[in-house]
């Protein structure tokens, strides 16, 4: 038979086992909170880090849209100068001729 002190000492222990279980538990859906928070606001760092890259992505293209601009415009100045220089050579072209004829 069971002595009554073995049953008293087992309960008591029962008792610690299943404190112990419970922290155990605990601690480990703690660890499961923690690493969801860290990802979480993981996530939500690389969405910042992402917006502000668009942000300069678009620096980047305005700048490159005006030195497109600029070197159209100076194309067109050096169309328009090599037009001007080719009227003015048809006009000293004609004077000259009208002078010889």
């Amino acid at each position: 038979m069971v002595q009554p002190v073995d049953i008293v000492d087992n309960l008591s222990k029962t008792e610690l086992v299943r404190k112990f279980n419970q922290k155990i538990k605990e601690s480990s859906e703690m660890e499961q909170r923690q690493a969801t928070q860290m990802l979480k606001d993981k996530t939500s760092d690389e969405t910042k880090r992402t917006q502000e890259s668009i942000k300069s992505d678009m620096l980047i293209i305005t700048k490159e849209q005006k030195e497109r601009e600029e070197k159209k415009k100076e194309k067109k100045k050096e169309e328009e100068s090599d037009n001007q220089d080719e009227t003015d050579m048809e006009k000293s072209d004609n004077q000259h001729l009208d002078l010889k004829a």
